[in-house]
C-alpha cells in the first residue's frame, strides 16, 4: 500500500532509454493489426513492392493499403520510395531486428545493469 504522505521514488530513466522504448511501443503497436503485420511478412521476403503489387496480392484496395503504409511509415517500420507515379516498399530491417532484440537476454542484462548504475 503507498502512503499518500510519501512520494515513491522510481529509477530514473535516461532521455533516450524511454525515447526508445516509446519507438518500440510505436513499432509494436503498427505491427498489431493483422494486415500490417502481413504486409511486413511480404516485405521481408523481397528487397521492394509496389504498392498495388502488394494490394493486389493481400486482395485489399490500394486506399487500404495505403493506410496501412502510413501507419507503417510513421512507425519507421517502412521505406516509400517514389518512381514516376509508382512508390516502392521497402523493410526497414535493421529497426525491426533492433527492436526484437531489445527482448534477448543479453539486451536485457545490459539494460538492467545500465539502469542499476544510473540509480547508484
Amino acid at each position: 500500500m503507498i502512503d499518500n504522505n510519501h512520494s515513491v521514488q522510481l529509477p530514473s530513466a535516461s532521455q533516450a532509454a524511454v525515447q526508445d522504448i516509446e519507438l518500440r511501443a510505436k513499432i509494436f503497436a503498427a505491427l498489431s493489426d493483422p494486415t500490417r503485420l502481413r504486409i511486413v511478412e511480404m516485405l521481408a521476403s523481397c528487397e521492394e513492392m509496389s504498392g498495388s503489387e502488394i494490394a493486389n496480392y493481400l486482395g485489399i484496395s490500394l486506399a487500404l493499403f495505403c493506410h496501412h503504409s502510413k501507419t507503417l511509415a510513421e512507425a519507421g517500420l517502412i521505406q516509400i520510395r517514389k518512381e514516376g507515379q509508382t512508390k516502392y516498399n521497402s523493410l526497414k530491417r535493421e529497426l525491426l531486428f533492433d527492436c526484437f532484440a531489445s527482448f534477448t537476454p543479453k539486451q536485457l542484462e545490459t539494460t538492467t545493469v545500465e539502469n542499476n548504475s544510473r540509480s547508484n
